[in-house]
């Protein structure tokens, strides 16, 4: 055999295995000079180090110094969490740049004992090319000098599949294909979602085979635990436990004053989103109905009047257009948190995301995604977390680290709503005749819990901006939360408002017999629209103002302008709701 093909070898297993020149010297006992020479081509192993040099770079003698264009790179039989290097094995059973063998654990000399499906993975180079196969257990290894394996991949892919028992398995590949569509991050080991042997009692095992830049690998997790991808989708790893769980890639929320101002629709919207829904914020809007809401607490001018659903059921027609229904839990008692906490998980594991509304800082929507420690651990998106996440000084711990850049939990919530039954979702023009619906149904509406509703909470928002008696009677302080609250408010009614009015543009051409009707509706809609969006500009000083400030920037001109404006709003809207009855 030349020379320069032994040297080729030393240094390719060499690299192979991670070695460097200094860490062979050291096992051999030699000077690195020595390999150097060797891998240069400029000397030979010395006889005497020929067995220990096939064993510290696991191959055999005949390998090393026969002239064969088949050579084994690296080889491992086992079931992916026990596994054995064979390489040297295998390259002993080379004849004629031929290796034919029947994979199991006898003819490979492994002393594997589990009952879990077992695969030979290797890498072998023929000529100058390096190449990768795989191998399930049982099956017959032929290779030759022609053969072509696989070439790796930038990122994992899968390319073998089974789930079950050494004894009972089946090839699931078929599921892994049908899963695509869904792009999940993380396959969870069940007979759910794979079939399992009905004589099978015990554990049935997931286990891949994926190719990624670095070659062939194997993984392997027992049901009731995960194979999910590392963040860059490189690699695979066993999740070991369902102590947690993270849905991926949930979007996150843009804080108040930066658009999607309802903070349900927008925690609706991120979790269809994640969940492979279609949509945008406005559809969920208008399909809801949110986008026609307006509720109003008099005479405390409350904060929670802009909350999507304080006074009225949006949730419900909002699931249902696309298919879903919701479950409410409201209030649980603590004596009945652990069986809430315990459906929460069980819907989290199914990449379902909750929500729930006062997560972080106030009482406003978010969608919980992740849990650890069993679910004492909770994460979420609110539209709270741009400022923490953003922080100079916010630093991850072991606590709250997780791959996603969710956010920790900090308020066990009030109201929880989760996807329920799911249905065949309704056709657009079903969806807009019951939006139009819910629009004349919550307008119409007056009194609920304190707060106005509609077109009377219109009037009573105008009417309490034309008290001048209470402005003046009024310390600072209170004056300062009332325009805080009128700032907060007219945002909402502003955002709900624009996207009522890109909803009906869109949806308009779905009622072809009421075109003149649908016209009107969102002719007055736009004024409304933009009658909001000058009393937003109105009301924006740039900066927080305290009690003094307020007093002096919120002027009763600026009040009068404001309740004409709303008086006009009213009238529009109430204009709207005599052609949208017609359509319905």
């Amino acid at each position: 055999m030349e020379m320069s093909s032994i040297s080729k070898k030393i240094c390719t297993l060499r690299k192979e295995l991670g070695l460097t020149q200094e860490n062979l010297a050291e096992i051999l006992g030699i000077s690195p000079q020595a390999v150097s020479k060797w891998e240069n081509g400029h000397a030979l192993p010395e006889t005497a180090l020929l067995p220990g040099l096939a064993r510290a770079l696991d191959t055999s003698i005949d390998s090393l110094l026969l002239d064969s264009k088949l050579q084994i790179l690296s080889a491992f039989y086992g079931d992916g969490i026990e596994s054995f290097s064979v390489a040297n094995r295998l390259n002993r059973l080379i004849a004629n740049d031929t290796l034919v063998v029947t994979v199991n654990s006898q003819s490979l000399a492994c002393p594997v004992r589990n009952s879990r499906p077992k695969f030979l993975i290797m890498k072998y180079r023929i000529g100058q090319d390096n190449y990768f196969d795989y191998v399930e257990d049982g099956k017959q290894l032929s290779l030759d000098q022609y053969s072509k394996g696989y070439a790796n991949t930038e990122k994992a892919k899968i390319i073998a599949a089974t789930y079950g028992t050494e004894y009972a398995k089946y090839d699931v590949m078929n599921k892994i294909e049908h899963y695509k569509v869904f792009n999940w991050n993380e396959y969870r080991a069940d007979h759910e979602k794979f079939p399992s042997d009905p004589m099978n009692d015990g554990k049935d095992y997931l286990t891949f085979v994926y190719l990624n830049k670095a070659g062939i690998h194997m993984v392997t997790c027992e049901e009731g635990e995960s194979i999910a991808y590392a963040a860059n989708k490189t690699e695979l790893h066993r999740k070991q436990a369902i102590h947690e769980h993270f849905i991926p890639d949930v979007p996150e929320l843009p804080e108040f004053g930066k658009g999607m101002e309802c903070s349900w629709a927008a925690a609706l919207t991120a979790a269809l989103t994640v969940m492979g829904v279609q949509t945008s914020y406005e559809h969920v809007m208008g399909v809801s109905g949110a986008c026609y809401r307006l509720a109003f607490c008099s005479p405390m001018w409350d904060f929670s009047s802009a909350d999507g659903l304080v006074a009225y059921d949006y949730a419900t027609p909002g699931y249902m257009a696309f298919g879903y229904a919701p479950k409410f839990s409201d209030r649980v008692d603590k004596e009945n948190r652990a069986d809430e906490r315990r459906y929460m998980l069980e819907q989290i594991r199914c990449n379902m995301p909750v929500l729930g509304i006062n997560l972080r800082v106030s009482a406003e929507w978010g969608v919980i995604c992740g849990y650890r420690n069993n679910g004492a651990d909770l994460f979420c998106r609110t539209k709270y977390d741009s400022e923490t996440l953003s922080a100079p000084d916010f630093q991850w711990n072991e606590k709250t680290y997780n791959p996603h850049n969710y956010l920790l939990v900090d308020n066990w919530p009030f109201i929880i709503a989760y996807f329920d039954s799911e249905t065949m979702p309704p056709s657009a023009r079903d969806n807009l005749l019951n939006s139009l619906r819910v629009f004349s149904d919550c307008t119409k509406q007056k009194n609920n819990r304190c707060y106005m509703m509609g077109l009377q909470a219109y009037d009573v928002w105008k009417t309490d901006l034309l008290d001048e008696e209470w402005y003046q009677a009024s310390d600072d302080e209170q004056l300062a939360r009332r325009f805080s609250v009128n700032q907060f408010c007219t945002l909402a009614l502003f955002d709900a408002r624009k996207a009522a009015y890109a909803y009906l543009i869109d949806s308009k051409e779905l009622v072809p017999d009421k075109k003149d009707e649908m016209n009107h509706i969102i002719t007055m809609f736009k004024s409304v629209y933009e009658n909001a969006g000058q009393i937003h500009k109105m009301l924006d000083s740039g900066k927080v103002l305290n009690g003094a400030e307020a007093r002096c920037f919120w002027t009763k001109q600026m009040r009068e302008k404001q309740a004409e404006l709303l008086f006009d709003m009213a009238a529009a809207e109430r204009s709207a709701l005599e052609a949208a009855q017609k359509i319905t």
